[in-house]
């Protein structure tokens, strides 16, 4: 899941987030994800595995609209890029694999309030 690159972080973020929704509630991939996710929560061999195979690939991915906002001067230098990435995707995890709750258009629309300035 590549995030899209529009020019500008709200519209980067926006597009990632809804991406990233689809993926896990749509797409065949994403059923896999969430049936490994939960099987990793029992297995630490393939906990290890589906993080270091997948999950720190698709992390540094999740930063990457956020690396370019610093790199056009939409953040300062110093944000601290981990945090941001975990309030934006880490509720959207939360949704589709705790709550069930459905990750809408307003949904994303917040998180998204929550880092651009």
């Amino acid at each position: 899941m590549e995030p899209p690159d529009t020019g500008e972080l709200a519209g980067d973020l926006r597009g990632h987030l809804e991406n990233l929704a689809q993926y896990l509630t749509h797409s065949d991939a994403g059923a896999v994800f969430r049936a490994l996710t939960g099987q990793a929560m029992h297995d630490p061999e393939l906990a290890a595995r589906l993080r270091a195979e997948h999950l720190t690939h698709q992390r540094a991915r999740d930063r990457r609209p956020l690396e370019r906002a610093v790199a056009r001067g939409e953040l300062p230098a110093d944000t601290d890029l981990d945090a941001a990435v975990d309030r934006l995707v880490g509720p959207v995890y939360y949704r589709v694999l705790v709550t069930g709750q459905p990750v809408t258009p307003d949904f994303v629309e917040t998180l998204v309030r929550s880092v651009v300035p």
